[in-house]
């Protein structure tokens, strides 16, 4: 018997050293206790073959061994699957909230068009601004074991600009991207300065706020479940907002309204046009569209 528990107790042992599982070794090797047992009764057998002496299986001792086996792998087995870090991760997570600092990005005036993917994120500001720079900033709502730990994701790149030819690709980090199962970082409330004089297509949102001070550019918003646009007061722009319920069109703006095929196959064309409306944002397949400015 001492012998099992010990044969046991060093393949625990060595498969913590050896990082391989004890689970795939006890299923390997359990024939192993019927060989050490049986091996047990032989040798007794043959050491006391002239003493006369009956050999008495204790079935009680061989089941409590047994026992004792096979709650071990057991216990190993549920901290080889992590579920004894998932309870300790659970006891010990705390909540911590940051805003990470603004970053540029120079783009140079070789950039003509910005490209925007926010993949459905909510809560996206963009904004515009003076120079060829793109500004960016997110809050992080970070769950880990200490705040040590939470500070040291508040360098991570949520928010990445790539260049390619004469357009710039922003994308966002989702919060899947930062999640080991334990603990995750939920990005969110994304903010985005933007030159003025460039092009933007930005393609799938569920919330939109644009606050423009200028614009110096077309623009085209598709895909948008809703959009809120905020306008400066010598802004020079015409609004095409394509959407199927004209009641969805709001803000303090006074909407032209016509009915018919939109670009994107809606019913419903709403105008605005501020100053001489020479730069253009048309807002394809969104839901609710809202804008505020001086009425033109």
């Amino acid at each position: 018997m001492a012998i099992v528990l010990i044969g046991f107790g060093i393949l625990i042992f060595i498969s913590q050293i050896s990082k391989s599982s004890a689970l795939e070794w006890g299923i390997k090797f359990w024939p192993a206790i019927l060989l050490l047992l049986g091996g047990e009764i032989l040798y007794y057998s043959y050491k006391y073959k002239d003493e006369n002496v009956n050999i008495k299986y204790d079935i009680l001792s061989i089941f409590i061994v047994l026992l004792i086996v096979g709650m071990n792998l057991i216990l190993y087995s549920i901290v080889e699957i992590g579920v004894i870090d998932r309870i300790y991760a659970a006891a010990t997570s705390q909540n911590f909230n940051y805003q990470t600092s603004l970053k540029e990005v120079e783009i140079g005036d070789d950039i003509k068009k910005i490209v925007i993917n926010p993949r459905n994120q909510s809560g996206l500001t963009i904004r515009t601004g003076e120079g060829n720079k793109i500004i960016s900033t997110c809050s992080v709502n970070i769950t880990t074991d200490s705040e040590e730990s939470a500070k040291s994701y508040l360098d991570e790149e949520y928010i990445k600009v790539d260049k390619a030819g004469d357009i710039a690709y922003i994308t966002f980090a989702g919060r899947s991207s930062y999640n080991d199962g334990l603990y995750g970082v939920n990005p969110y409330g994304f903010e985005l300065i933007l030159p003025a004089d460039k092009e933007v297509e930005i393609i799938k949102a569920n919330e939109l706020e644009l606050i423009l001070d200028n614009i110096g550019s077309d623009w085209i918003i598709d895909d948008v479940s809703y959009a809120k646009v905020r306008l400066g007061e010598n802004i020079d722009l015409k609004i095409n907002a394509f959407i199927d319920n004209a009641e969805n069109l709001g803000g303090n703006a006074k909407w032209n309204i016509t009915e018919g095929n939109g670009e994107d196959g809606s019913n419903i064309r709403g105008q605005l046009i501020y100053g001489e409306g020479t730069y253009t944002i048309n807002i394809l397949n969104s839901y609710e569209v809202e804008v505020y400015g001086i009425h033109p």
